[in-house]
């Protein structure tokens, strides 16, 4: 009942967006670990540690963050799903993610909250039946969400910066379909299959600056997501509880690398890259060509971006904008019509300071092409802005100035004395 009530909580407010034609093949849509700034520079962001950086795959970029430091942010934004016949459009709200930092000496202490991995899809229409022109509505949805709720420790030093997160996942997959006939002598048909998972895990961060250059590392390993399954239905007694405390679903082995380097003190480079070992795992989809169950290939990720950060108040006004841009390919664990599936992102980023230093808005835009490399086939599209803030130190107040202060006395020896002849 607990784990029920908290992925309704999770799925209301960390939920990712959008649908996606690849939804019955598994978790096509995931996030990239990283904070707003981070989305808007391709995706980047392992190993930047030339700013404030709330990325949660390494748990080593908190020394970042020399204040109480608060992030999260505000994603929205349109979703094509789209095959030979028809195209779907579908659009929504959410946050993302919610980072804390604390900073103890050369300690950090963190939370983190991220929606991991997310595959839906919500198809329906009416149909004819060939044999006796039944008339009839039908509905099909598929649901899946992963969530990563972490607690950080992070050591900053001269060599290495380390960081350590004890990781707890939540998931649940639901496979809802329904038929609704005209003619009342028909007894309308509907079920739904669902799955709630959940396991824990841990992950290491490293990061080190060489003067200009940064790099990041992080891993991961694979952990089993056991849990239940249940089958619904509209008579009595309404559900059945197929399966209790079995694996059902299994996180797979990541490892995460990358740098940043600081070209000029305005203008950095960054590139990630990731790499997740998903045919170790036991997870199986249906191969959406003969039905056969298949075996998940290993996925992999790269990134890239430039970013213009320029100092506030000098130059004209154009010259003090900040600019990001960068571009992501992607290649998913499964394939559709024996092809693979790979996505291709495009985005771009700005920012705007707020009245303190270390405290801003960052912007991000970003466009997506999922699919198998099949002209008219089934692919995605999307078109999304995020908002995020941080740096918000949420302990700090501001000094007060209403106390009686000494005014200093002018000291008459220190003047100049006036020729009077």
């Amino acid at each position: 009942m607990k784990r029920s009530l908290l992925l309704i909580l999770l799925t209301g407010i960390l939920h990712l967006l959008g649908n996606s034609i690849f939804a019955p093949l598994g978790y096509p849509l995931s996030t990239s670990g990283n904070d707003i700034y981070g989305d808007g520079m391709g995706g980047t962001g392992i190993a930047d540690l030339y700013r404030i950086n709330s990325n949660s795959d390494n748990p080593s970029l908190m020394v970042t963050a020399n204040n109480v430091t608060l992030s999260t942010a505000v994603n929205m934004g349109y979703f094509w799903y789209i095959d030979a016949n028809n195209k779907f459009r579908d659009d929504g709200l959410s946050l993302p993610y919610f980072n804390i930092a604390i900073p103890l000496k050369n300690h950090r202490l963190g939370i983190t909250l991220r929606s991991l991995f997310s595959g839906n899809l919500d198809t329906g229409g009416n149909h004819v039946s060939e044999t006796d022109s039944l008339i009839y509505a039908e509905s099909e949805r598929k649901t899946g969400n992963i969530y990563r709720m972490g607690m950080e420790y992070a050591f900053k030093n001269d060599y290495v910066n380390v960081g350590l997160s004890a990781q707890y996942y939540l998931g649940n997959s639901i496979h809802y379909r329904s038929q609704e006939f005209e003619d009342n002598d028909f007894k309308d048909n509907k079920y739904e299959l669902e799955k709630r998972f959940s396991g824990l895990n841990w992950s290491l961060g490293l990061s080190r600056r060489f003067g200009s250059l940064a790099l990041g590392f992080s891993y991961e390993p694979s952990v089993k997501l056991d849990g239940s399954s249940y089958y619904k239905y509209p008579f009595e007694p309404e559900i059945d509880t197929l399966s209790t405390d079995v694996d059902l679903f299994e996180i797979p082995a990541t490892i995460n690398g990358g740098f940043t380097f600081l070209a000029k003190s305005s203008l950095k480079l960054s590139c990630d890259f990731r790499y997740r070992f998903w045919e170790a795992t036991a997870n199986k989809y249906e191969n959406n060509l003969n039905g056969v169950e298949e075996s998940y290939n290993d996925s992999w990720r790269l990134a890239g971006g430039i970013s213009y950060d320029p100092l506030i108040g000098y130059g004209r006004w154009y010259e003090s904008i900040p600019l990001r841009a960068g571009a992501c390919y992607t290649k998913l664990p499964f394939q559709s019509y024996e092809h693979d599936v790979t996505e291709l992102s495009f985005t771009f980023g700005s920012s705007l300071q707020l009245n303190s230093p270390g405290r801003k808005l960052d912007f991000a835009w970003r466009y997506t092409l999922r699919n198998n490399g099949v002209a008219d086939d089934k692919r995605d599209e999307s078109f999304e802005f995020s908002v995020g803030i941080t740096g918000i130190d949420i302990f700090k107040k501001s000094p007060k100035r209403i106390e009686e202060r000494e005014i200093p006395q002018v000291d008459p020896g220190m003047g100049v004395q006036e020729d009077t002849q």
